[in-house]
């Protein structure tokens, strides 16, 4: 079976280990005692095969129908909607959004000044005004990153959202696949169709079992990333890997595992 990608989750076991000793009398004494150990177990998403495309976008319809007979807008019904209201931003939110865009560029330009000059060339002053550009600027791209994720939640309930993220999470089940202790391929939510895997998906969210939770937090990151073509070969997808390392928490590019699982109990 051909991969997309491959990777490495640490999964706790438990082993019988064999301790030999002597008793009084010089007689060798086995004792058998289970110990907890890490091993490393390999998982994959096999590489889609165009059948699989053809059943994606066939789902995807199915879900996008759905949505929108039970009452939500598409996208464009919601952006006409705003249009008509005045647009998406209030007037105060214009106001604050340009404020908070100036206040970024007069640091940046601040910021680019102060960089022309050495370190060691920079006077006390100028050295304190350094870092304290710096921190403006972290501060003020956080407020803009935070005003426009507010914004864009305007458009979190539309059709077309609910659709990708079930679809997000048909691909997860079918793409993932794992190795058992013999080295054998086996898919990771068991054989049968999109019903069954989702049983045994929804099967480890209750279960909380640490192991498997990670494993599907794992798949929903890195599936959601080449569902949108930030990742397409192994070497993409372990710089995404390595990115998540960095932050040691998981999330996906446009939503979180909690909203994934918010979807697929709708």
């Amino acid at each position: 079976m051909k991969k997309l990608f491959e990777f490495m989750v640490p999964k706790e076991v438990e082993v019988e280990e064999i301790e030999i000793t002597k008793n009084e009398k010089g007689e060798e004494v086995k004792t058998t005692k289970k110990t907890k150990k890490k091993e490393q177990v390999r998982v994959f998403l096999r590489k889609p095969t165009r059948a699989l495309f053809d059943e994606a976008e066939l789902f995807y319809g199915v879900r996008l129908s759905e949505g929108i007979k039970a009452g939500l807008l598409t996208r464009a019904l919601l952006s006409k909607r705003f249009t008509n209201d005045g647009g998406v931003l209030s007037e105060e939110e214009k106001n604050v959004y340009a404020t908070l865009y100036v206040a970024l560029f007069e640091r940046q330009n601040e910021f680019q000044k102060l960089s022309i000059k050495d370190e060691s060339e920079r006077s006390e002053e100028e050295k304190i005004r350094y870092k304290e550009v710096i921190a403006e600027l972290t501060e003020l791209r956080t407020q803009i990153q935070d005003f426009e994720t507010a914004q864009a939640s305007l458009f979190d309930q539309t059709a077309e959202n609910r659709a990708r993220n079930k679809t997000i999470l048909w691909w997860v089940l079918q793409l993932a696949y794992a190795f058992d202790e013999k080295d054998q391929e086996y898919p990771f939510f068991g054989p049968g169709n999109y019903e069954s895997k989702l049983a045994v998906y929804d099967k480890i969210e209750e279960s909380g079992s640490d192991f498997e939770s990670l494993v599907c937090r794992k798949l929903a990151y890195f599936v959601s990333f080449w569902y949108v073509g930030r990742a397409s070969s192994q070497e993409e997808f372990e710089k995404l890997a390595a990115a998540t390392l960095e932050t040691e928490e998981l999330s996906t590019p446009t939503e979180t595992k909690e909203e994934i699982k918010t979807e697929n109990n709708e």
